[in-house]
């Protein structure tokens, strides 16, 4: 299995065509045929079928392009580390979630790009579940999470910082106005939850389910500004990281309920696979993570 294998069979299935891979690639098209040909005889398997005008990958090629993916990245980034390896240099995958993304990793990429701006940074928004999947396939280099303390042993999982969780209402909600609410207290009340797959939903489903609570209603949303739109209007109540909220708190347009019920703190985490190589980009990025991420505001609101 060849470099140039892999890479023209990377080609073909991003463009759907052999012709097309061997444009882009500067190959005649019977070396492009020749190269498919020779992987699928030493893998014994059959990575493309015709659909018309047009190639797609079978089950085996949906398998293998990840890895192939990888080594073509992994080749470029090792092209230029050995060019100059005391300089983090080439392209850094980060895998985070939507409030994290908003509201926490801005000010941390900002201090990156200006101490290493040769480095290209990719972010992309999942769930922990894709990022778990993503790191495991080498498709991000690094996850950025909130969650609950991951457990995986083919992950490391370094905490970063704890995030206060509080169930939010507007401010003339009746649970707003409560002394103390609780899961009982549910069963009169609309319940804003996440996409499914996001671990606040999971959280606030857990909370269900362990107080045999069932909320009146529920409304679903996979964009947290517009849950915060849903919760001012008094549309139902949802569960956010405080930082989510803090400038609506402190004008009071969104109101904290006074939760007597469960109700975690989340851990910030940095996770990446236990054997990857820690390139400088790379290791320069968990090293801004640990000394930059933002300080939580030690005051509250009522």
């Amino acid at each position: 299995m060849e470099f140039r294998q892999l890479k023209t069979f990377a080609a073909i299935a991003q463009l759907g065509s052999f012709v097309q891979a061997a444009d882009a690639l500067g190959y005649a098209q019977s070396t492009i045929t020749n190269h498919v040909q020779t992987l699928e005889s030493e893998l014994g398997v059959r990575l493309f079928e015709r659909l018309g005008h047009r190639v797609i990958l079978t089950a085996q090629g949906k398998t293998l392009l990840p890895y192939a993916e990888q080594v073509i990245k992994l080749t470029a980034e090792a092209a230029k580390v050995v060019d100059d390896p005391a300089i983090p240099q080439g392209a850094l995958t980060i895998g985070t979630n939507e409030s994290l993304g908003a509201y926490r990793l801005p000010a941390v990429l900002k201090e990156y790009r200006a101490a290493y701006p040769k480095v290209e940074l990719i972010l992309k928004f999942v769930n922990c579940d894709v990022i778990f999947d993503d790191l495991r396939k080498g498709k991000i280099d690094v996850g950025v999470i909130i969650n609950n303390k991951v457990r995986e042993d083919d992950l490391v999982a370094e905490t970063i910082c704890q995030e206060q969780m509080l169930f939010l209402a507007a401010p003339d909600h009746p649970l707003a106005r409560q002394e103390t609410a609780g899961p009982d207290d549910l069963a009169r009340a609309c319940v804003i939850l996440t996409e499914t797959g996001c671990s606040y939903r999971l959280t606030m489903e857990k909370i269900f389910k362990d107080s045999r609570a069932t909320p009146q209603s529920t409304l679903e949303a996979s964009s947290i500004e517009t849950i915060k739109q849903l919760i001012m209007l008094g549309l139902g109540i949802s569960m956010l990281p405080r930082f989510t909220v803090e400038k609506e708190l402190s004008e009071g347009r969104i109101r904290a309920i006074r939760w007597g019920g469960p109700i975690p703190d989340y851990t910030v985490q940095l996770l990446y696979h236990k054997d990857k190589w820690l390139s400088p980009s790379l290791g320069a990025f968990l090293q801004t993570v640990r000394s930059r991420w933002p300080a939580i505001p030690a005051d509250t609101y009522d």
